[in-house]
């Protein structure tokens, strides 16, 4: 089935044009916020911190007394002169700033299933997905996509938009597919979407149309994404179409199926991730391995659990973002 691919292909997109810009953005803003806060707190970089030189002190029993003031030095009632001399003192802040992530892209929160979270304007992806063998076959297969974002999720709303060419061998671009995912992110780290996949079809595909609509939420349980078990994140969704079970897709029942992923973020470049397709179980790993290269994989075991197909099945997901903003 290549709707498995179709599927494996938009969220490893959704994976890089999303979570590369967005889920390291909020870092370097709070070390920007931490610097503003210290610039108002303790000056500029360099101060001078010194006595203020009074021009009448209190002496010992009380009384006060003048202190004379030379052209560069000041003067005590000991008799003994002692110059004062203003120091320069380095800026020492009383914090250390966040250290600034030096990653170009995160691992994604999905394998398979639709997230609420997705692209918006200054993103784009191409993606490459691969199975090991399609249901009730001996037979691999492999799509080609490419997405990009429109909009803005954060101010108003974002809209993803993926194309998938389903047939690699033989006469290319003959058959494929469009998807549409609108989408929003809301404050405390939650985004809701809407999807329609298949939205437009040409060609032989056996993926047909779905429609959906998901939400996400990460949870921060470290503060730095560079110590493990930093994040996890959770999504939850209804559609029809591909969403359905196996059982209601061959009898050709017109219901909706239910699907969810969570993904437990192990390690910086690396999250663990368990989801339910709406048919079956997949369970697997999403993994950014260059520190400078905005790439991820995705490789997972899916069908795991019997209720659908006719074993468990390797696929394997790669995407690559770009930024044009």
């Amino acid at each position: 089935m290549k709707g498995i691919l179709i599927s494996l292909i938009v969220t490893s997109l959704t994976s890089i044009v999303f979570w590369s810009p967005t889920g390291l953005a909020q870092e370097p803003r709070r070390q920007q916020l931490n610097r503003g806060l210290l610039a108002q707190n303790l000056g500029s970089p360099l101060e001078i911190r010194e006595t203020l030189p009074p021009i009448l002190q209190v002496g010992e029993v009380g009384e006060v007394r003048e202190v004379s003031q030379g052209n560069s030095t000041l003067h005590r009632q000991t008799g003994e002169e002692q110059p004062f001399r203003p120091q320069r003192v380095p800026f020492r802040p009383r914090t250390n700033p966040q250290k600034k992530p030096t990653a170009s892209a995160s691992p994604g929160i999905t394998i398979m299933t639709p997230s609420g979270y997705g692209a918006s304007w200054g993103s784009a992806g191409l993606g490459l997905g691969l199975q090991e063998r399609t249901r009730f076959t001996n037979n691999s297969d492999g799509v080609l996509g490419m997405g990009i974002g429109l909009g803005n999720a954060r101010k108003s709303v974002g809209l993803s938009v993926g194309i998938t060419v389903t047939d690699l061998l033989g006469n290319s671009f003959a058959d494929g597919t469009m998807s549409l995912k609108l989408h929003r992110q809301l404050p405390e780290n939650f985004g809701i979407a809407a999807g329609w996949q298949g939205a437009l079809r040409w060609g032989e595909t056996d993926g047909g149309s779905s429609v959906y609509g998901a939400i996400s939420k990460r949870f921060v349980l470290k503060k730095s994404a560079s110590e493990p078990f930093s994040q996890l994140s959770l999504s939850f969704g209804v559609g029809n179409g591909q969403y359905r079970s196996e059982n209601n897709i061959q009898n050709n029942r017109d219901s909706v199926g239910v699907f969810g992923s969570v993904a437990l973020r192990v390690a910086e470049p690396a999250s663990a991730i368990v989801e339910w397709t709406g048919q079956d179980m997949t369970v697997g790993l999403s993994v950014a391995p260059f520190r400078n290269l905005p790439l991820v994989v995705s490789p997972a075991v899916t069908d795991i659990t019997g209720s659908a197909g006719d074993g468990a099945r390797f696929i394997f997901g790669i995407g690559y973002g770009f930024s044009f903003r």
